[in-house]
């Protein structure tokens, strides 16, 4: 897999947006607002941090609406108003956006040079409405190089699942012939069976849930020596000095249910992680399972699967990014269309704001908002204007 550098790129995504009929949902008579436009003051006002109320991004794309014009060479009337905002966004078509934005971020997969992705659900808690426990969904699939999200779909929670969501973006996201960490709700025969029919290597997590197998993979571990070990160098931090310990071991094919011979389930990696006070006091001990159908032959391949499994959570900083720097919580609303079209938007910017490699991406976010030139100068180097 390969990321298309922006130099390589014929059209800008604001041009593709604007070149896309597809995309707009109204009919003619309401098109009074360019919907490309609109769109991209959004993914401007969020670069800024302007996230978390639809009324401060509204106000972001009317205080810069002539600069907005400038950059963007288009010159409507007048900004959008507060009330025509939603309604705009939710007659967007969400996956004709997605499909643009997926592909012009350009991801090529390769069957030989096979790429490690993981994918994992999250909730938009500003759209669950009162009297409800669960809103909107998105789940994300994460490619643990780049930390760019390469796919995403939706669900709703009081009525869905999350398994049949993953599958579905496993499938439609081409990903199943990758390299795929999951949590290990998804250790299930259908989305093992879809990865290793694709011929690509699964990496999930394993809880006792699956008690059969889970006491197999603790007995296995008890008694046999791991064919791979490694002991990371301890981390200090947060007031604590955290360390793992990896370990492979192999599983005897005989010994598993026929459901997880089909997959050629063959792997169990064991971590430990171990959290000591700064004065060297134990605070807490866990141990985690995962399961493959990768067979590590090598000290090589068996740390390709420990580095796996540590950057399967990398999606979770990506989610605090949502949540924190962004805000993305604090926005509600009762329309399913504007919940998901805000999200969307939000994955372009987090996207985008990546590429910078920041140290600290609220600290680059407040940079734009005090120096709006700087972000058209980037959006223009990044052919989004």
């Amino acid at each position: 897999m390969t990321t298309i550098p922006c130099q390589s790129k014929t059209t800008s995504f604001f041009q593709l947006l604007q070149n896309t009929p597809g995309l707009d949902g109204r009919d003619n008579r309401g098109k009074t607002h360019n919907m490309a436009f609109v769109l991209t003051g959004l993914t401007l006002a969020i670069c800024c941090g302007r996230d978390g109320k639809l009324s401060r991004l509204h106000r972001h794309m009317v205080n810069r609406f002539d600069a907005l014009c400038t950059a963007t060479k288009t010159w409507p009337d007048s900004a959008i108003s507060r009330a025509q905002l939603p309604l705009l966004l939710a007659k967007v078509d969400g996956e004709v956006f997605a499909q643009l934005l997926f592909d012009w971020f350009g991801l090529v997969l390769s069957k030989q040079a096979k790429r490690w992705f993981t994918f994992d659900g999250k909730e938009l808690r500003g759209s669950i409405q009162p009297g409800h426990k669960r809103g909107e969904a998105c789940v994300s699939a994460q490619a643990h190089d780049s930390g760019q999200v390469v796919g995403q779909t939706y669900y709703n929670g009081s009525k869905e699942s999350e398994r049949p969501a993953v599958l579905q973006l496993l499938n439609d996201s081409k990903l199943c012939g990758q390299k795929v960490t999951l949590d290990a709700l998804h250790l299930t025969p259908k989305a093992t069976r879809a990865i290793h029919k694709a011929k690509g290597i699964y990496l999930i997590g394993l809880k006792s849930n699956q008690k059969h197998l889970y006491r197999y993979c603790i007995c296995n571990s008890l008694t046999k020596r791991a064919s791979y070990e490694r002991a990371d160098e301890p981390e200090r931090g947060h007031g604590r000095v955290d360390q793992r310990s990896y370990a492979c071991y192999s599983l005897e094919t005989d010994a598993l249910a026929p459901r997880w011979r089909k997959v050629s389930m063959g792997t169990c990696v064991e971590i430990i992680r171990t959290r000591n006070g700064l004065d060297g006091s134990l605070i807490s001990q866990e141990t985690c399972r995962y399961v493959s159908n990768a067979r590590p032959a090598s000290q090589e391949e068996a740390e390709e699967l420990f580095d796996a499994i540590r950057r399967h959570w990398l999606l979770e900083v990506t989610h605090h990014y949502r949540d924190v720097t962004l805000a993305e919580d604090g926005l509600r609303t009762k329309s399913q269309p504007v919940s998901r079209m805000m999200s969307s938007l939000r994955t372009l910017a987090v996207n985008l704001l990546k590429r910078l490699k920041p140290k600290n991406m609220a600290a680059q976010i407040d940079e734009f908002a005090d120096n709006f030139n700087a972000l058209i100068q980037f959006m223009t180097q990044q052919m989004v204007l």
